[in-house]
C-alpha cells in the first residue's frame, strides 16, 4: 500500500451504504411506492437537468390561459444518461402522489438547490393543474408478434389505467354497460355463473365472449336471448375503430369529464420509454407517432401531452428512417420540446448519489491528496486530445477512489462498446452508476481495502466483461506471452482493450500504465513493467502497434495478419514503392531560396529525372537504390570538381533495411486490401480490414519519416567538397541551400546586381511619393531611388532598357513575358518583380512607352497604366517601347496652392503636383457627399455652398490631361480658398473631422422651436392667466430662431445651446405644473361626482359615470428630462393638457347627469330630483350676513316645493 498511516477501509468514507440496492434501470411504470420515493430522494439535478426541467414545466403553464398544439416531448440520451429517470421523475411531479406525510412534489423540490425559478414551476404547475400521467416502457407493453400499432398500445394502457379491459372490444362493452347503470349488476352475474373475478375472467380471450353472452341477458332486460346478446357483441366487435384520431378523442373526453366532475383544470400526459428501439427503422411507425401527437395538439389543445424517451435525438434518428426532407420537417416540428441529456450530467450524478462522502472523512481524503499532491499531478493523469478533469484537491476528494478523468472516460467508453448492440452496453442493461458502484463494493476489489487504493480499468473490465464479446474476453483470460508475467498481461490487455475505444485518447504504454495504478505512490516500476508486457504481447500477436501507440488485436485481424505475411514481394515492387515515397520527401528540394528568390532545380531521384526547369542539377540517391546498385562516393566527388552546376546528395543507409521492411509490409497489406475490397466480408472482417488500412497509413508514415531522416543523415557533394549531415531537426530544402549557396552565385554571376527582395507592395510604392522618409530600403539597395530622386540610370533599368533597345533594333518581340524569361536565365537570375520595377523606373521616368491591348500610356498616372506593372498577368501582355510639359511658375503656384488648401506637400514634377490635386480633390468629393446627405435633411443654412464646392472639385477631375488640371486648379484659387474653409468648418460641425457630430443637436433644436415652443407661445397668448412666459425665455427663443437658419449657426453655437437650454427649461416648467394642476383639478371633480352620488350606487356604474374623467386626471406628477429630450413631443401635448383643464366642468355635469338617469331607472316608486346650486348661488356677492338670506330662502322655497308632491321624494344638488 501506500506510505499512509490511515487505516480506514473504503467501504467506510462513503455517505449512504456502497453495497445498498441501487436500481441498474429505472423502470418508468414501475410505482412500488417505496421505489419511487427513493428515486425522488436520491434524484440528482445537475444545471442541464434544472434547465430541462424548468422548460418543461414552463411549457405546460402556459396552456393555462394560452391554447396550444406544439404538446410533444423528445427527450434523449445514449443508454445511461438518465433520460428514463428524466421522464420519471417528471411524471411523477406533475401527478404528485402522497407518499406518507409527503407529496412527489415536495420530494422533488427538496432537491432544488438555490433555482427559485424551478421550485416556482414545480409549485405553479400543482397549484394550476391536477394532472394525470400514463407512463410505461413501450417494449415491454407490445405483444410478441410485433405486429401491434403505437396507438392500439396506448389505447390498450389507457384502458387498462381506468380500469378497463386489455382487449378493445372488452373496454368498449364495460364502457357501454357502466354508461347505462347496469355495470355492477353485469359483473355480479360473470363471477357469479364463471366462479372467477371478473378482472380474470375478461382476460380469458377464448372463453370470455361466451361468459359474457349470458350475463348480458341476466343483468340486463334489453336482450330476449344469448343470441341477441351474441349479435350486439358482434357490433362492438365490427365497429371498434381505433387510430390516432379516435385515441386522441378518448383521451380528451375523459379529461373534460374529470373537469367537469372535479371543477379542476386537469392535463393529461402520456409518457413512452425507449420509443427509438421501438420504432428501429420503420418509417411508418415513426410517422404514426408523428400522427397521434398531431391528434394530441389539435385536439387536446394543451390538455394532453406527448412525451417519448430515445437513444437519439429527434433530428439524429430521422434520416435514418424518412427519405423525403418534407416528412422530416414536419415530424421535427411536432416535438418543439426537445431534451437532450449528455454525460456531463453523469459527473454530478456519480458524485452525489454514488460516491458522496461522509463529513469526517472529507478532511481524510483531503490529507491524501496533500501528501501526493505532486506525484497526482505529474503522473496520474491521461495524456488525451480532449479536455479532462483536472486532479485537484476538491476533485479527488469528490471522485475518490476514483480519479477524475476515469469518470470523464468511462460513459465514452461504455458509449463506444454499446454502439450497435441496439441500446444498451454490448446487451447488457449497465449504466455508470452501477458499474462505480459494483467495483466498490465488490470484496474482491477495493471493499475492504485501506485509503490509498484506486480504482484501476482492469476492475472496470472485469465488472462489464459479460457485456463484452465472449471471444475478445477469452483471448485475453488466455493471454500467457513468454517473457512476461500472465497477471501483468491480462491487466494490460484489459485497460488496452478499454482506452482502444476511445480514439481521443492514444493507447500508450504511459496512459496504459496511468490506468492500472492500484495506490498513490510511485509509477515507475509499473511503468517499466507495462512496456515490457507490450513488448512481449506484441510479439505474441496479441497487440499491434498504432500510430500513437498499442491496440487490441480480435481473433479475425490476427488470420488476416498471416494472410498478408504469405504475400510474396520482389526488387521492382520495393523499388517501385520507394520512388513513390521519394517523388514526395524530396520534392520540396527541387525548389530553393537564395537572398529572396526562389530557383528551381533539376531534381533526379535514384537516376531518374524528375524536374527540368532549372539551371542547377541535383542528383539524389536513396537507402534502396544503394541496396541494389553499387555507388561510388569518391568517383562522384571528382567529378563534381569541373560541374559548378551539379550536385550530389547520397542517403544514410543505415535504417536500409527498417525502411526495405516498412516497403515490404505496406506492398503485402496493400495487396490484401485491394483483393478484399468489394467482398462479401463479415463485420469482424470489415473492422479487421479497416485495421490494417490504418496500419497502412501508419507504415506510410513511418516508411517517409525514415526516408527523410536517411538525407537529413546523408552526404552532399559539391565542386568537390563533400559534407556529412547529422540535422533531423532540419527540413531537406534547408540541407540543400548549404550547398546552392555556393553554386547560384557561380551559374547567376550577375544575380548579385538584382538580389534585393522586391514585393508587390513595391512596384506600387515606385509610383508614389519617393520623398517622403518612408521608401523602402529595397530601392536604395537596387539604386533605382537616391534621396527621393528616381534613378534611371541605375543597373537593373539600364540593363532592362538596353535589352528593349537590342530587341526593337532586332525586330524582336518586347513584351513583358519575354522580359521575364530573359533576366530569369544565366548570368541574371532576377525575379520577375525585379523585372517589373526596373520596367517602372523606366517608364515613371518617361523613358519608355508601354502598350497593353492597342491602348498606348503616355504617363503614369493615367487610369490603369500602374496595373501594366503593378498585377503580373498585365506586365507580361505589355509591349514596351522607347519614347515626349506646365510651364514652372503655374507648377510652382499649384504646389503652393495644394499645400495650403489640401495640406498636401508634393515634389516640383508634373506628375506629382497632378496626383496631388487628384487626391485632395476626390478626398473632398467623397467628404462633401457624405455631408450633403445630411445637410439637406435638416436644411442647414450652408448646403449649398458644400454642393457649389463638390462642383468645383468635380470639373477639376474630369480634365482631360494633367496640364489642363493643373492650370484649371490655379484658376480656381479665389474660390476655392473661401469654399474649402467652408467645408471644413461644416465637416467639423457635422463630426467628420472630430468625434462630435452636432448635426443631431441642431436637428432637435429645430424641431423644439418650430414645434413645441411655437405651440407654448400660442397659448401663453391665448390663456395669459394659465400660461405665463417669461420675457427672459421668449427673448433666448427667438435668438435661436433667427441664428438657426443662417450662416453664423456654427460660429454662434455655443451661444444657440446656452438659449435653447433656457427655452427648454421655460416649457418643461410649464409642462410640468399644468400636468399637476389637471390632476389636481380631475382629482377635485372626480370627488365632487362621487358625493353627489351618494353610497348607494353600483360600483360598476360609478366607475362608468367616472370614466371620462378619470381618463383625463392624468398621474400626480410628471418630470421631463431635458437631456433625454422628453420635451420634445410629450404626450399629451401642452395644448391638450389646457383643454382638458378648462374642459373639466362639462365632464364633470356629464357624470352627474349619467348618475342622474341611473336614478331614474330605478323603478322603486321614488321621485328623484336635483337642484343646480350655481342657477342660485352663481351671481350672488356676499359683503355682509344679512347677503345670504335672500339666496338660502329662494333654495329653502324651490325645496319645499319639490317635496309638497305626492310620494317619496330624493333630492340631490349640483
Amino acid at each position: 500500500m501506500s506510505n499512509t498511516t490511515s487505516t480506514q477501509q473504503i467501504h467506510e468514507i462513503f455517505y449512504r451504504p456502497i453495497n445498498r440496492k441501487i436500481d441498474r434501470v429505472v423502470k418508468v411504470d414501475n410505482d412500488d411506492p417505496s421505489v419511487v420515493k427513493k428515486e425522488l430522494e436520491e434524484y440528482i439535478l445537475t444545471p442541464q437537468l434544472e434547465r430541462h426541467f424548468s422548460d418543461a414545466l414552463e411549457a405546460i403553464i402556459d396552456t393555462e390561459h394560452t391554447q396550444t398544439e406544439d404538446v410533444g416531448m423528445w427527450v434523449s440520451g445514449f443508454f445511461g444518461s438518465g433520460k428514463s429517470h428524466f421522464m420519471k421523475i417528471l411524471g411523477h411531479v406533475l401527478e404528485n402522489r402522497e407518499f406518507a406525510d409527503t407529496h412527489a412534489a415536495e420530494m422533488f423540490r427538496d432537491r432544488i438547490e438555490g433555482n427559485e425559478m424551478l421550485d416556482g414551476a414545480v409549485s405553479s404547475v400543482n397549484t394550476k393543474f391536477d394532472s394525470e400521467v400514463l407512463m410505461f416502457q413501450i417494449g415491454a407493453k407490445a405483444d410478441a408478434s410485433g405486429s401491434e400499432s403505437i396507438t392500439e398500445i396506448i389505447h390498450r394502457e389507457f384502458n387498462i389505467s381506468r380500469g378497463y379491459a386489455s382487449m378493445p372490444w372488452v373496454a368498449q362493452m364495460e364502457q357501454e354497460l357502466e354508461s347505462r347503470g347496469v355495470y355492477d349488476e353485469f359483473v355480479g352475474a360473470i363471477e357469479a355463473n364463471t366462479g372467477k373475478d371478473w378482472t380474470e375472467a375478461r382476460k380469458d380471450a377464448m372463453f370470455v365472449r361466451s361468459d359474457m353472452e349470458t350475463a348480458l341477458v341476466e343483468a340486463t332486460n334489453e336482450f330476449d336471448d344469448e343470441e341477441d346478446a351474441a349479435r350486439a357483441i358482434d357490433d362492438v366487435q365490427d365497429n371498434v375503430l381505433i387510430n390516432a384520431s379516435t385515441l386522441a378523442e378518448d383521451i380528451v373526453d375523459y379529461v373534460e369529464q374529470r373537469e367537469a366532475e372535479t371543477g379542476d383544470n386537469c392535463r393529461y400526459f402520456v409518457f413512452i420509454d425507449e420509443i427509438s428501439q421501438f420504432i428501429g427503422d420503420d418509417g411508418q411507425l415513426l410517422l404514426e407517432l408523428q400522427s397521434i401527437v398531431e391528434e394530441f395538439g389539435q385536439k387536446g389543445k394543451g390538455k394532453v401531452f406527448l412525451g417519448v424517451t430515445s437513444q437519439e435525438q429527434l433530428q439524429q434518428l430521422i434520416p435514418g428512417v424518412l427519405e423525403k426532407e418534407a416528412e422530416e420537417s414536419k415530424v421535427i416540428d411536432r416535438f418543439p420540446h426537445r431534451f437532450d441529456l449528455t454525460s456531463e450530467n453523469l459527473d454530478k450524478v456519480v458524485r452525489d448519489r454514488v460516491l458522496s462522502k461522509k463529513g469526517e472523512f472529507r478532511g481524510t481524503l483531503g490529507d491524501l491528496y496533500d501528501q501526493h499532491e505532486g506525484i497526482l499531478s505529474a503522473r496520474y493523469k491521461l495524456d488525451s486530445s480532449q479536455s479532462l478533469k483536472p486532479i485537484n484537491r476538491e476533485n479527488f476528494i469528490d471522485c475518490y477512489p476514483f480519479l477524475p478523468y476515469q469518470l470523464d472516460i468511462l460513459p465514452e467508453m461504455f458509449k463506444a462498446l454499446g454502439k450497435g448492440s441496439d441500446d444498451q452496453l454490448a446487451g447488457s442493461e449497465r449504466t455508470l452508476i452501477d458499474v462505480t458502484q459494483s467495483v466498490l463494493k465488490d470484496e474482491d476489489h477495493l471493499y475492504d481495502d485501506e485509503l490509498g487504493a484506486l480504482v484501476t480499468l482492469d476492475m472496470i473490465f472485469d465488472e462489464i466483461s459479460n457485456d463484452i464479446p465472449s471471444s475478445d474476453v477469452k483471448s485475453i483470460r488466455e493471454a500467457r506471452p513468454k517473457d512476461a508475467d500472465p497477471a501483468t498481461a491480462r491487466r494490460v490487455l484489459k485497460s488496452l482493450y478499454l482506452l482502444q475505444q476511445l480514439a481521443w485518447i492514444p493507447n500508450t504504454a504511459d496512459n496504459i500504465a496511468t490506468s492500472l495504478q492500484t495506490e498513490l505512490g510511485p509509477t515507475k516500476q509499473l511503468e517499466g513493467d507495462v512496456e515490457d508486457t507490450l513488448d512481449a504481447l506484441v510479439d505474441a500477436g496479441y497487440v499491434g502497434r498504432s500510430e500513437e501507440g498499442y491496440r487490441f488485436l480480435r481473433e479475425t485481424e490476427r488470420e488476416l495478419e498471416n494472410e498478408i505475411k504469405g504475400i510474396e514481394v520482389g526488387p521492382g515492387d520495393i523499388r517501385r514503392s520507394s520512388k513513390r515515397f521519394l517523388n514526395d520527401i524530396l520534392d520540396e528540394t527541387s525548389r530553393v531560396n537564395y537572398e529572396g528568390k526562389t530557383f528551381q532545380l533539376n531534381l533526379s531521384i535514384d537516376g531518374e529525372g524528375i524536374t527540368s526547369k532549372g539551371y542547377i542539377d541535383l542528383k539524389t540517391y536513396s537507402p534502396i537504390y544503394q541496396r541494389y546498385e553499387d555507388l561510388d562516393p569518391d568517383g562522384l566527388k571528382t567529378q563534381s570538381f569541373s560541374e559548378d552546376g551539379t550536385l550530389y546528395w547520397i542517403a544514410d543507409n543505415e535504417k536500409q533495411h527498417d525502411i526495405y521492411e516498412k516497403l515490404k509490409s505496406i506492398f503485402q497489406i496493400n495487396t490484401v486490401v485491394k483483393e478484399k475490397r468489394g467482398n462479401e466480408l463479415s463485420q469482424e472482417e470489415q473492422e479487421a480490414l479497416g485495421q490494417k488500412q490504418e496500419d497502412l497509413q501508419r507504415l506510410r508514415n513511418e516508411a517517409e519519416r525514415e526516408f527523410k531522416r536517411s538525407f537529413q543523415r546523408g552526404t552532399l557533394i559539391y565542386n568537390g567538397d563533400t559534407q556529412e549531415f547529422d540535422a533531423t531537426n532540419t527540413s531537406l530544402s534547408s540541407l540543400v541551400s548549404r550547398k546552392t549557396d555556393n553554386a547560384i552565385p557561380k551559374v547567376f554571376t550577375s544575380f548579385k546586381h538584382g538580389s534585393a527582395s522586391v514585393r508587390d507592395r513595391h512596384l506600387e510604392q515606385i509610383f508614389g511619393d519617393l520623398q517622403g522618409s518612408s521608401n523602402p530600403s529595397v530601392f536604395s539597395e537596387l539604386g533605382v531611388v537616391q534621396d527621393g530622386e528616381l534613378i534611371a540610370e541605375a543597373r537593373i533599368a539600364a540593363e532592362v532598357e538596353d535589352e528593349i533597345q537590342r530587341r526593337e533594333k532586332a525586330g524582336e518581340s518586347r513584351s513583358g513575358g519575354d522580359l521575364i524569361d530573359h533576366f530569369a536565365e544565366p548570368p541574371y537570375g532576377w525575379s520577375r518583380e525585379v523585372v517589373r520595377l526596373a520596367a517602372a523606373v523606366l517608364f515613371r521616368n518617361g523613358s519608355i512607352i508601354p502598350t497593353y491591348k492597342e491602348r498606348t500610356y503616355g504617363t503614369y498616372t493615367e487610369d490603369g497604366a500602374q496595373e501594366l506593372f503593378t498585377q503580373v498577368t498585365k506586365f507580361k501582355s505589355t509591349s514596351f517601347d522607347e519614347r515626349e510639359t506646365v510651364d514652372i511658375d503655374t507648377r510652382t503656384d499649384a504646389k503652393q496652392l495644394l499645400d495650403r488648401l489640401f495640406d498636401r506637400k508634393v515634389k516640383s514634377t508634373d506628375q506629382a503636383v497632378d496626383e496631388g490635386i487628384r487626391e485632395g480633390a476626390n478626398q473632398w468629393v467623397s467628404t462633401t457627399s457624405t455631408l450633403l446627405s445630411q445637410l439637406r435633411r435638416v436644411d442647414f443654412p450652408l448646403a449649398d455652398d458644400i454642393e457649389q464646392f463638390q462642383t468645383r472639385l468635380q470639373n477639376l477631375l474630369q480634365q482631360p490631361t494633367s496640364a489642363k488640371r493643373i492650370k484649371q486648379f490655379v484658376e480656381f484659387e479665389d474660390d476655392l480658398e473661401d469654399l474649402t474653409k467652408t467645408a471644413r468648418d461644416v465637416a467639423e460641425f457635422c463630426g467628420e473631422t472630430s468625434g462630435e457630430n452636432r448635426l443631431k443637436e441642431y436637428e432637435t433644436i429645430q424641431r423644439f422651436i418650430t414645434t413645441e415652443w411655437e405651440s407654448l407661445i400660442d397659448e401663453a397668448n391665448d390663456h395669459p392667466g394659465l400660461v405665463d412666459v417669461s420675457d427672459d425665455a421668449r427673448d433666448a427663443a427667438d435668438r435661436v430662431k433667427n441664428t438657426l437658419d443662417t450662416e453664423g449657426v456654427i460660429s454662434q453655437w455655443n451661444n444657440v445651446k446656452t438659449d435653447y437650454r433656457t427655452a427648454a427649461e421655460a416649457f418643461t416648467t410649464t409642462y410640468e405644473s399644468l400636468y399637476e394642476k389637471r390632476y389636481e383639478t380631475y382629482s377635485d371633480s372626480i370627488d365632487s361626482v362621487k358625493s353627489y352620488a351618494g353610497s348607494n350606487i353600483d360600483e360598476s356604474n360609478l366607475h362608468s359615470a367616472l370614466s371620462d374623467l378619470t381618463e383625463r386626471q392624468g398621474g400626480g406628477a410628471v418630470d421631463l428630462d431635458i437631456s433625454n429630450e422628453d420635451h420634445i413631443n410629450p404626450d399629451p401635448s401642452i395644448t391638450r393638457l389646457i383643454e382638458h383643464i378648462q374642459t373639466v366642468d362639462s365632464y364633470e355635469n356629464g357624470a352627474k347627469t349619467e348618475i342622474d338617469n341611473l336614478d331614474d331607472d330605478d323603478d322603486d316608486g321614488t321621485i328623484r330630483e336635483s337642484v343646480d346650486i350655481d342657477d342660485i348661488f352663481g351671481n350672488v356677492v356676499v359683503t355682509e350676513p344679512d347677503d345670504i338670506e335672500a339666496p338660502i330662502n329662494e333654495l329653502r322655497g324651490e325645496i319645499e316645493g319639490l317635496l309638497d308632491q305626492d310620494g317619496d321624494v330624493e333630492i340631490r344638488f349640483r
